[in-house]
């Protein structure tokens, strides 16, 4: 069987220029075997203080590749921490108490929507089946996107990270949000911060009634320490989905991988395999089944 390791270093090295910086970008093509259309893409954003092959490892979202697949994962512009970071509209990075100066000629927003472009050029991919992923930093900013790419996205999954910018008439494609109740990083009751003001739960109810979803979710245990809160849309279908783990902090649940898992300070879950939830959400909205 194949590790996250050995997956993430058959990825290929790219850079692309955009707002007069060259940036990198990891990529795993699909798999060869037979298709019967172009293949869907997962975009996985790396969270602040790491980087994309960090991500990979951690998130284990390049399997995709081995089920049709194309998996990219981009590097932020801005230093930070040992690693990188990406520049978020309007706010500082994590404690840091006013924006930086470089970050002001950076948008990575229009980034991400170039990024698209590029990899539409490199790939046969299909655009209705388009997908970002993202861990804290790299969650917040796929929650930006999301709302400014449109129905260029076929869903968003955020975890540790979500946010709702926009109002109700903005984009809200299908979100899974998975958060951690012992998170002091991005707290899941909001902060006294500009940079992760709004509590959890009220950016996902604000998500849903974007997308036209019932304002009240359904609730159920899942998994002991685990409570899924689904909210519904008029076809029946649940789009809008937000995952509490008790036990959780500020990581992606159920990874082994020690940089992306908290297992140095304690934070981390087994209780719940956000990477399975991921699969298992971008195949239902769009994406080829993965186990």
């Amino acid at each position: 069987m194949t590790t996250r390791a050995e997956t993430v270093r058959r990825a290929e090295r790219h850079e692309l220029t955009y707002g007069g910086r060259r940036r990198r970008f990891l990529l795993l093509r699909p798999e060869p075997g037979p298709r019967e259309r172009p293949a869907p893409l997962v975009v996985d954003l790396h969270p602040s203080g790491l980087g994309p092959a960090a991500q990979l490892r951690g998130s284990g979202l390049g399997e995709l590749a081995a089920h049709g697949y194309a998996v990219a994962a981009p590097q932020g512009a801005l230093p930070y921490q040992g690693g990188w970071a990406w520049s978020l509209p309007g706010v500082p990075l994590a404690g840091e108490e006013r924006i930086r100066d470089e970050a002001a000629g950076v948008d990575d927003v229009a980034f991400l929507a170039a990024l698209l472009d590029t990899l539409d050029g490199m790939l046969p991919l299909d655009p209705a089946r388009r997908h970002l992923s993202g861990f804290s930093g790299g969650a917040r900013l796929a929650s930006h996107a999301a709302v400014a790419f449109g129905d260029r996205l076929a869903s968003v999954a955020c975890v540790g990270g979500v946010r709702r910018p926009g109002g109700p008439g903005d984009a809200a494609p299908p979100l899974l949000a998975v958060h951690g109740l012992r998170d002091a990083t991005n707290p899941y009751r909001g902060a006294a911060d500009p940079r992760w003001d709004e509590p959890v739960p009220d950016a996902v109810a604000r998500w849903a009634g974007a997308a036209g979803c019932a304002a009240e979710p359904v609730r159920t245990e899942s998994a002991p320490g685990v409570t899924e809160f689904r909210h519904r849309d008029a076809a029946g279908r649940e789009p809008v989905r937000l995952v509490a783990v008790a036990s959780l902090g500020h990581a992606w649940p159920g990874t082994p991988d020690p940089l992306l898992g908290g297992h140095a300070d304690g934070s981390g879950s087994d209780a719940y395999d956000a990477s399975a939830a991921v699969r298992g959400f971008f195949g239902e909205f769009g994406g080829a089944r993965a186990a």
